[in-house]
């Protein structure tokens, strides 16, 4: 049972959604500071979701009418049977693909998206494939399309391990809404598939890929909004 893929997505996801609700990785600061970005743009826009899980974070930062055609991509398809539901409100304007994301935006066609939206994801990839998702966000957005991303970043200058003991230590010291296991099921994933690069790296390989401008739309400790412009 413990084994079972269902178990297991229901098991994290039920932590994750306790993170959520207290808060604890900031999500109501980021994600406030997101939508009053996107506010001005009424659109209509056409929206890339890149590991988009259960896509509660696209329904808080627009509305329905803002959107021409949503697709989003995750790997875990049962994330993707709860973002079905949370994605009634836009219609039929929704594609959700069970993919790898890289993959996704390597076959997206070019000049297509008016907005890229990713959200604690791109801190699981290597930095080739870091780089690689920002040269294509620029083939595939539409002059002046805006690529956004929330994630987890290191402080400048702090390595990997630094970050890693000092998130963990978070996570044991501050994250008192969850139980000892929820603690460690967290610690576990953090050592295992947490790869955060700098703000000043990730600019450098937006600039590089084409991106031209960049800015900082908040930041609570390592949990970071950053909006890139085509």
């Amino acid at each position: 049972m413990k084994n079972d893929p269902v178990y297991i997505f229901r098991k994290t996801w039920a932590t994750y959604q306790k993170v959520i609700s207290n808060n604890l990785m900031f999500h109501r600061e980021i994600l406030t500071a997101v939508r009053t970005l996107l506010e001005s743009q009424k659109g209509p826009l056409n929206v890339l979701d890149l590991g988009c899980g259960d896509a509660t974070h696209i329904g808080k930062i627009l509305n329905p009418g803002q959107v021409a055609e949503y697709c989003g991509c995750d790997l875990s398809p049962y994330a993707l049977d709860v973002a079905r539901h949370n994605l009634e409100p836009f219609g039929a304007r929704v594609n959700l693909l069970c993919r790898d994301m890289v993959a996704v935006l390597g076959e997206a066609p070019e000049n297509h998206f008016d907005l890229i939206y990713s959200g604690y994801a791109l801190h699981h990839l290597s930095i080739e494939k870091k780089q690689t998702f920002f040269t294509e966000c620029r083939r595939t957005l539409r002059k002046n399309g805006q690529v956004i991303i929330v994630d987890v970043m290191r402080e400048e200058g702090e390595a990997r391990p630094a970050y890693l003991d000092s998130y963990n230590k978070a996570v044991a010291t501050q994250w008192e809404a969850l139980t000892p296991d929820e603690q460690d099921q967290v610690q576990e994933h953090i050592r295992n598939c947490d790869f955060p690069e700098t703000p000043t790296l990730f600019r450098m390989l937006a600039s590089k890929a084409g991106l031209t401008s960049s800015r900082r739309l908040e930041k609570q400790t390592w949990h970071e909004a950053w909006s890139f412009t085509a």
